[in-house]
């Protein structure tokens, strides 16, 4: 790599924001083209996604496709920017749910398929190489901790999503070496080592070819605290010797009813949705990658924050990008003017004591003192009165006793659910009550990512009232559903679960007459 840092942005929409009319400006509401924008606030470097063959899929408009790409590229290079590029193998978007093939390979055989990724990796870099445009970075593959391209490559089959990995970096390397162009795997959950140590051992000892750098999604209200990602960082450079950079992050500068995070995910995140907040949290970022020994932190990227932010759009450009509503740039640009020797401990310090930690003893209590209407709530009789299913033998779902003082006091029981793959999960229990109010509320304990969706419930015949939950995993949350009416004499409860792998604990279930 040319530069020590990199301050990088993933803007891969933003053609197609320049098609629709975006205009972007400083911070004094002067308008500026977007790469001199970038440039003039210390951004080094940007990551653009490719998709195979975005065509095929109307929703994607046909945007990151390779004209797309080598366009974008001569732009980067043009501004004497790092590129990296971000070989998603699919047709439209992948990460640890979905990691879909393109339409082209589809009815191929693994061994054609193998040629495929092989062939497919080498002709797109020898297209950006032959075009002066080649990457200084190239990804094999986006966020696939849960495998590369399904069902062929998705975990639990190590051995096969390896061959496939092999087959992206051998066309890697084919077209340039390691000082030309580094090889990047990226996984999500940065803040979690467990998760990255077990799919490293596993891939490496079915023979993954060598890399270069490990790359990291870390996102605050999904991937762990600012500690759990400072510990893995350093952990995983002892264990296997990679430099890191974490490709993905974000945090938003307000909260809106149609935004991509909500206030439950704000709170875990521990700043505000803010214009304040969201630099404060980049800005500990940088810090956190800056501080990791012999300059093996290599950099950070923010996730698409060029997007003009409106109201009546729904998902990440209402509250997630670092443009207001008039296309201003906000503060945390500023974020970007960060080198590493501004890496200082105290001023991380200062950064990290800024954290706001949410106390939940009131939320804990307030269904406290009222009979419980559920039915072997703790699962001290196992399973019975409750129902449950899922939708592959991968989910391993068992009660999970949890020692309190004094000892030896009753355990207090859990139940754990837990894939190594894609999965559903259910568990609900029918109550007959009378018809009136009731409150609803769980505590729960986890993990989250891109698109997990566990959701608590409560089903009135064809009604039904829910509450979305956004597990953490270093204390308990509740979560609780007000005012649910009964109407029928039969209320259903329970927890509801789609997710790729990950692992969720749920206690204290309680039902409530208000």
């Amino acid at each position: 790599m040319s530069r020590a840092f990199l301050k990088g942005v993933d803007i891969s929409f933003l053609p197609q924001y320049e098609e629709e009319g975006i205009v972007t400006k400083d911070v004094d509401g002067t308008p500026m083209e977007t790469f001199d924008l970038l440039e003039k606030y210390g951004v080094n470097a940007v990551r653009l996604r490719l998709w195979h063959t975005p065509e095929n899929i109307k929703e994607s408009g046909g945007y990151c496709s390779l004209a797309h790409t080598i366009a974008m590229a001569k732009r980067i290079k043009a501004h004497n920017m790092e590129f990296m590029l971000d070989f998603h193998y699919s047709d439209w978007w992948a990460d640890p749910a979905s990691q879909r093939k393109p339409a082209a390979w589809a009815e191929l055989s693994f061994a054609e398929l193998e040629q495929a990724v092989y062939e497919y990796t080498r002709d797109t870099l020898l297209s950006l190489k032959e075009q002066g445009q080649l990457p200084s970075v190239v990804q094999i593959g986006n966020e696939i901790r849960s495998g590369f391209l399904f069902p062929e490559g998705q975990l639990p089959d190590c051995a096969g999503m390896v061959k496939l990995i092999n087959a992206g970096i051998r066309g890697a390397r084919e077209v340039a070496g390691k000082d030309e162009m580094q090889v990047m795997i990226h996984l999500d959950q940065g803040g979690r080592f467990f998760f990255l140590k077990e799919w490293f051992d596993n891939a490496i000892a079915e023979g993954m070819e060598e890399f270069d750098v490990i790359g990291l999604s870390f996102y605050p209200f999904w991937h762990g605290t600012y500690q759990d990602l400072k510990e893995t960082m350093e952990r995983l450079i002892k264990l296997y010797g990679k430099p890191i950079m974490i490709v993905e992050t974000a945090h938003p500068w307000r909260i809106c009813n149609e935004g991509f995070v909500d206030k439950k995910q704000v709170e875990i995140a521990g700043f505000e949705a803010s214009e304040e907040g969201q630099k404060v949290v980049l800005d500990l970022v940088m810090q956190l990658v800056a501080s990791v020994e012999k300059e093996m932190g290599q950099g950070v990227f923010y996730w698409e924050p060029i997007c003009k932010a409106q109201q009546e759009h729904q998902g990440w450009d209402t509250n997630m990008g670092i443009l207001d509503e008039n296309g201003k740039a906000m503060c945390s640009i500023e974020s970007f003017r960060f080198e590493r020797e501004q890496y200082s401990p105290e001023v991380l310090n200062s950064l990290l004591s800024k954290r706001k930690v949410k106390d939940n003893g009131e939320a804990v209590s307030q269904l406290s003192g009222k009979k419980n209407l559920l039915r072997n709530s703790d699962w001290g009789d196992g399973l019975l009165y409750w129902h449950m299913s899922e939708n592959t033998e991968n989910v391993m779902a068992q009660i999970y006793p949890e020692f309190v003082e004094p000892f030896p006091a009753p355990p207090v029981n859990a139940i754990r659910v837990e894939a190594n793959k894609q999965f559903t999960y259910l568990l609900e229990q029918e109550v007959e009550l009378n018809p009136g109010q009731y409150s609803l509320q769980v505590q729960i304990k986890g993990v989250d990512t891109t698109n997990v969706n566990v959701r608590l419930f409560a089903m009135d015949g064809e009604m039904e009232y829910y509450e979305v939950i956004h597990p953490t995993e270093h204390e308990w949350e509740p979560y609780t559903i007000e005012k649910i009416k009964c109407e029928t004499g039969h209320l259903k409860v329970g927890i509801s679960v789609d997710a790729p792998p990950m692992y969720l604990l749920m206690k204290d279930f309680v039902l409530v007459s208000e």
